[in-house]
């Protein structure tokens, strides 16, 4: 009887510790792969150009369309965004002169992507951008309107244009997988937040109604925290990854 007690006690410990990794499972994995989740990368399809923003650790790089412009709008891209790649586009639908300053660990740009190190990297690119235009506005794209979030807290420029945006990363992703991972993520977006530092600085929304990537209950979550209502907030019949070949965006990129 003994022995079959005990051979019946180790299985019972077995499944225990089946049922303990199954749950675990999920949430090492995306600890161990959240910054390759997160930042993919983007490979340059151009040499960088002129524009240089020297870091205390590091010095990016860059380019400028349109450098004569009285103007400027500063483009945060998405996640998974070339800038370069992006560049003709943009320049096509801005007469502004558009700063694109690739991510760390971005299109061969050095360092490696963290949120405090984008969000500063942003912060002094408004700086240069506003030694040599009269205004500058800012631009952030999926990924990229948490950052440009962030930097217009503290920049408060001429306007804002959150294209696909989101409330938090911690929610897209509770959305994304089913579970809760604001104990998990260390780099959070928590845009939500950062949007009370805003002020009065204008805010254009362009909303995806068919995003697969940002629900559209993460972009509404984002517009009522907002502590004014948005100059425009508008619903493109489009999804995530379209959103950039638009007209709407184009027209949203002049406002």
């Amino acid at each position: 009887m003994r022995r079959h007690e005990g051979t019946f006690m180790k299985l019972v410990r077995w499944m225990i510790a089946i049922v303990v990794v199954l749950i675990a499972a999920p949430f090492v994995f995306l600890y161990l792969m959240q910054d390759r989740l997160l930042y993919p990368g983007a490979e340059a399809v151009e040499t960088f150009g002129d524009l240089t923003v020297t870091r205390p650790d590091v010095t990016l790089r860059g380019w400028v369309l349109h450098p004569d412009a009285s103007d400027a709008l500063i483009v945060f891209g998405g996640n998974g965004m070339s800038l370069s790649g992006f560049a003709s586009r943009l320049g096509q639908c801005s007469d502004r002169a558009i700063y694109l300053l690739p991510y760390r660990g971005y299109e061969g740009q050095a360092g490696k992507p963290r949120e405090r190190d984008l969000v500063e990297d942003g912060i002094a690119l408004v700086a240069e951008a506003a030694k040599k235009h009269a205004n500058v506005a800012l631009a952030g794209i999926s990924l990229g309107s948490g950052i440009a979030v962030q930097v217009a807290a503290e920049t408060h420029p001429q306007r804002l244009l959150l294209v696909t945006p989101y409330d938090s990363i911690a929610n897209v992703g509770r959305e994304a997988f089913g579970i809760p991972l604001d104990w998990l993520i260390r780099d959070r977006y928590d845009t939500a937040a950062a949007v009370s530092r805003l002020g009065t600085v204008p805010v254009y929304v362009l909303q995806a109604n068919n995003d697969q990537v940002i629900g559209s209950a993460r972009t509404e979550a984002l517009v009522r925290s907002l502590p004014q209502p948005p100059v425009r907030w508008e619903h493109v019949a489009t999804g995530h990854n379209s959103m950039l070949r638009t007209e709407a965006f184009c027209q949203a990129l002049r406002f």
